[in-house]
């Protein structure tokens, strides 16, 4: 494993403390309260998701990683090459609609070998469900 870093690359920098959906990294920076992160929300939290998540979740039914996406540390980083580490063209293909009709054993083929499985169809049933839109009229 890496050592932990001495330096303090954020700085000034406010990106990822601005860009939270729920606010789960403080002001000061440094702490995340992790249970107002979409990620632990998503994936290890078993029961329900608490309504006020509702209209902060953006549609995350799995994760998220927009802390990630705005840190501009992570310009620097290397799009890996690893075919076992794509997701099926399936996946990708997958629909608002296809979602919202995720069956169990649709579940289990997508998700064989994947890290999705912790959350189990269950509880990504619980986000799809979550996030969905209220009124789809």
């Amino acid at each position: 494993y890496d050592a932990p870093t001495s330096v303090d690359h954020c700085g000034t920098c406010r990106r990822c403390i601005e860009a939270c959906p729920t606010q789960a990294i403080s002001p000061e920076g440094y702490i995340l309260d992790s249970n107002r992160c979409i990620s632990y929300l998503t994936i290890e939290l078993k029961e329900a998701i608490a309504d006020e998540f509702r209209p902060l979740m953006q549609g995350w039914a799995f994760g998220c990683d927009v802390c990630q996406q705005v840190c501009p540390w992570n310009r620097f980083s290397q799009p890996h090459t690893e075919a076992d580490l794509l997701p099926p063209p399936t996946l990708l293909g997958m629909t608002r609609k296809d979602w919202q009709e995720l069956q169990e054993s649709t579940f289990k083929q997508l998700f064989a070998n994947s890290a999705v499985k912790r959350t189990k169809y269950i509880g990504l049933r619980r986000n799809i469900d979550f996030v969905a839109p209220v009124d789809e009229g």
